[in-house]
């Protein structure tokens, strides 16, 4: 392998480092011309590629874990809609059933980011081929990961809770 290091690019340079390489030797091929860049790329591809397919999964999973939380609050509000109605009526603000729904949702996430990170921390044998640069336990990595996680929880959470909250009690308590 040859490598010349040139300050242009290295397609009109190729003429000339084979008439070098001739004048040298003439039995010997030159072929697979490429930059440095190129080689870098062509190294690297397959890591990236494995790279971006995680990143979408990572993000289809949080997608996941945002819908599902936002399902189970929006079941929990409906079925809890009396009891919303009643304290409504007899003087809690908006924002405190707000919070009250906000607070369940991030429990609920709390719980599977706690799950969820015991089960990055025992699978780290797994893990270790993927990663490049981070400790699989990183605490910076995992704190982040948790943080987002409650981060979407808590935007998935703020709709039902802002439903319940606009709820009027009398028509709630009429129903019933």
């Amino acid at each position: 392998m040859v490598m010349v290091k040139a300050r242009q690019a290295a397609a009109p340079l190729v003429p000339s480092i084979r008439a070098a390489v001739a004048s040298v030797d003439p039995s010997v091929p030159i072929y697979d011309v490429l930059s440095l860049d190129d080689r870098v790329d062509a190294a690297l591809g397959r890591p990236r590629f494995n790279a971006a397919l995680a990143a979408g999964f990572a993000a289809a999973a949080l997608a996941l874990a945002a819908i599902g939380v936002y399902g189970v609050l929006s079941y929990s509000v409906w079925l809890r809609m009396r009891e919303i109605g009643v304290r409504l009526a007899i003087g809690a603000d908006a924002r405190r059933v707000t919070a009250l729904i906000v607070g369940d949702g991030l429990r609920l996430a709390l719980g599977g980011a706690a799950i969820g990170t015991a089960a990055a921390i025992a699978f780290t044998r797994l893990l270790q081929g993927l990663l490049a640069g981070v400790a699989p336990t990183d605490p910076r990595a995992l704190g982040t990961a948790v943080v987002v996680m409650l981060a979407v929880a808590a935007a998935a959470a703020w709709l039902p809770a802002r439903r319940a909250a606009a709820v009027d009690p009398i028509v709630v308590l009429r129903a019933e």
